[in-house]
């Protein structure tokens, strides 16, 4: 899940609360939840028409969906496959897509917790769709997408919500945390008393904890244009600013001519998420041949939930419960 389905689901400001709450005992926010439809964006454009195979299911694109489909006009004048389908339907086919199926029980039921409750934050009735199908929510794939254990995680949660201060939170998960989770306040400008940040050790090791990289000067150039061309030969780069995290908010570039500085989240989206793995940059070392070699901790933006820390929690004996708290303190649980 990425910043802007975040952000777009707070609002500008201080957010009508993000993940997990204060302890409620069982609050009931809104609807049941097997009242509630999604409807999900899983083409733009002018995508192949889907077929019917009976009154709940349908084929495109090679996969079977549950639910409905339509074609809607979106904002950009263009029309969109819209799959609508009840709340827990699709967070059958999302589970698995975000974390293994081979994960230990309660990780995926954390996970399975966390998803229901962001799905709920970004129910939009006037707009054509509320959630797109990639990465920018949640990745969904329809009943392709589906395990036995992905569906087990959701029905032993159904309707079971993340709440703080006795409403629905607005939550957030990556990857890897690299061992501290990310302040929203200091990533996004939104700050939020549980996505405040919080050690945790049990990423450490995991396959997505560390990682290494080299960009080249063209990629600088390319990635940073007229503005950083203009300071001449690279004399040296500096991590300023460092959070409570660890995570520096500016990469700064001494050149020849001048002085360039790049905010961490630009540098990272700029020179690609697949090559700068995380904000949590640990190095970046200037090369003989103008080079920048990179190191960091961590993998995506490192706000909440970490899939990877949970996993470990999970094999260690925590309940799912322990998990979503842990991540999110001073919160509880409610129907949603």
């Amino acid at each position: 899940m990425k910043r802007g389905a975040f952000l777009a689901s707070t609002g500008a400001g201080l957010v009508a609360l993000p993940r997990v709450a204060a302890a409620t005992g069982g609050l009931d926010v809104g609807d049941s939840q097997a009242l509630h439809t999604m409807r999900v964006l899983l083409a733009s454009g002018a995508p192949d028409s889907p077929r019917t195979l009976d009154g709940w299911h349908f084929a495109w694109n090679g996969r079977t969906f549950r639910g409905t489909f339509s074609i809607e006009p979106l904002e950009d004048g263009r029309g969109g496959l819209v799959n609508a389908l009840p709340l827990d339907a699709y967070l059958y086919g999302v589970l698995s897509r975000e974390v293994s199926a081979s994960w230990p029980r309660a990780a995926q039921e954390a996970q399975a917790i966390v998803a229901r409750t962001y799905a709920l934050g970004r129910l939009r009735p006037a707009h054509p769709y509320d959630v797109v199908a990639g990465d920018a929510d949640q990745h969904y794939d329809g009943i392709e997408g589906e395990t036995v254990e992905g569906r087990d995680a959701v029905d032993a949660t159904a309707g079971t919500i993340v709440t703080y201060a006795g409403v629905a939170a607005q939550v957030a998960y990556s990857a890897c945390c690299g061992g501290h989770t990310a302040d929203a306040g200091a990533t996004w400008r939104v700050s939020v008393p549980y996505l405040a940040g919080v050690v945790d050790p049990h990423c450490v090791g995991t396959p997505d904890f560390a990682w290494d990289a080299v960009v080249t000067p063209d990629d600088l150039s390319r990635a940073f244009g007229a503005g950083f061309a203009g300071i001449g030969s690279l004399n040296a780069v500096e991590l300023r600013d460092v959070d409570g995290s660890g995570r520096p908010r500016i990469v700064g570039f001494s050149g020849a001519n001048g002085q360039f500085d790049a905010t961490a989240r630009d540098f990272r989206a700029k020179l690609g998420t697949n090559v700068v793995r995380s904000t949590l940059l640990k190095s970046a070392m200037l090369q003989p041949d103008g080079s920048l070699a990179l190191s960091g901790n961590g993998r995506g933006h490192g706000v909440g939930l970490c899939q990877w820390g949970a996993r470990v929690m999970g094999a260690q004996g925590a309940a799912a419960r322990d998990i979503v708290q842990f991540y999110f303190p001073a919160t509880g649980f409610g129907r949603g």
